[in-house]
């Protein structure tokens, strides 16, 4: 597919309505699964990754809408709203693994809808459990620690990094000096058993100024007048950089940041948007509350669920480093479209993106892939139950 040419700074927003390709089918599945319907196809070979944030499913399905593999499990117990998050794909050195998280439901999860504690599974090529994962022994966290279920990194079977939510009483807050309790992002890096390198939002109290309310009334309840537990930043994505840094969205203060993992202080070198980003975007360009970032080349891929505006978009940046400046921007929207929490965005070519539309409000559409250069929709995923919504649909080849 040919790529469009955009001069710099160019924002290009497309919309589009959301047209059936191919008439609804029904699609073959285990009738455990929840009930959806298809349309459309693609000619991709890869498959698509699809996880659930209040039901226990997950659903690994080629181009055409057929299901390769799927899970089912029943909640530990009733009542219980458990999911299995984060379905994904790895290769490494020529053997594929799968993983995904288990919301195991025997941990606090502070009372945050948002919070999922619980352990990472790593699946073989045949899709038998060969570990689980929790964090290691730090001085952070006592070995067995639930982890958060929003990302994962895996180099290895004994190296990945891993994230959690940790909820503790800081002094460093400037406006709250007696005292305030939060919850936290904890990141570790973990090898062959021990940790090398972590990272704790709660170690930099200029983030606290950051937090805005867009995605949660509480988030900035320092005061813990209405909560002892404000999810202040909310981490939701990771991913390793050409120069080993990783890049991390944070939901609640609306900005990337590059952590260096070369330091264990002065770790943040840069932020891109929210409140004190350094690359000089204008408003316009910033997100809001988004839940998903990923790296395509020099491209920063989004998914901002722009709270503020009830649009959802998708965001592609090139920052450059060098200049703390921004070389390019283009954004993309379905037009009616929004998505208040959740949700991913991935470029598979060209202009076309596999996009996962988390707790969408105004219609059932839960995945799509979407060619923006001729704004079709080349398949939809739509379910029956929109209070069933995916956490995550990513395609891997």
């Amino acid at each position: 597919m040919k790529r469009r040419t955009i001069s710099l700074f160019l924002a290009t927003v497309i919309l589009f309505s959301m047209t059936a390709c191919k008439a609804n089918a029904l699609q073959d599945r285990d009738d455990e699964l929840p009930e959806y319907t298809i349309r459309g196809e693609t000619d991709l070979p890869g498959n698509f990754y699809i996880s659930f944030v209040y039901s226990r499913n997950l659903i690994m399905m080629d181009g055409k809408g057929n299901v390769v593999w799927s899970k089912h499990e029943e909640q530990p117990e009733e009542g219980m709203t458990t999911g299995l998050w984060d379905f994904k794909k790895h290769v490494i050195d020529g053997e594929v693994y799968y993983s995904y998280h288990d919301q195991t439901g025997e941990y606090d999860d502070y009372g945050l809808p948002g919070y999922a504690p619980g352990k990472r599974v790593i699946l073989d090529k045949d899709f038998h459990e060969i570990k689980r994962i929790a964090f290691e022994e730090s001085d952070t966290v006592e070995k067995g620690h639930p982890l958060d279920g929003h990302d994962f990194l895996m180099i290895d079977l004994d190296h990945y990094f891993l994230s959690g939510y940790i909820k503790d009483t800081v002094y460093n807050n400037p406006e709250y000096p007696e005292g305030s309790s939060v919850v936290y992002s904890y990141l570790q890096e973990v090898k062959d058993g021990e940790t090398v390198w972590d990272w704790k939002s709660i170690d930099y109290p200029e983030l606290y100024k950051l937090t805005v309310t867009d995605g949660q009334e509480t988030a900035n309840d320092f005061g813990n007048e209405v909560t002892d537990a404000p999810d202040y930043i909310h981490f939701n994505a990771m991913r390793m950089n050409e120069d080993g840094d990783l890049i991390c969205s944070f939901r609640h203060i609306c900005s990337i940041l590059c952590l260096d993992r070369s330091k264990s202080e002065d770790q943040i070198k840069w932020i891109l948007s929210g409140a004190d980003d350094q690359f000089g975007l204008t408003e316009e360009q910033k997100t809001n509350c988004q839940h998903y970032a990923s790296l395509d080349g020099e491209y920063i891929t989004v998914f901002d669920n722009e709270n503020r505006s009830g649009a959802t978009r998708i965001c592609s940046y090139r920052p450059d480093t060098g200049t703390m400046s921004l070389k390019m921007f283009r954004s993309y929207a379905v037009g009616g479209k929004f998505s208040s929490a959740c949700g991913s965005a991935q470029r598979i070519s060209g202009e076309m993106y596999m996009i996962g539309w988390g707790h969408t409000s105004n219609d059932n559409v839960c995945m799509s892939v979407c060619d923006f250069e001729t704004g079709e929709e080349l398949i939809a995923m739509e379910l029956a139950n929109p209070n069933n919504f995916t956490y995550r649909c990513v395609y891997y080849d």
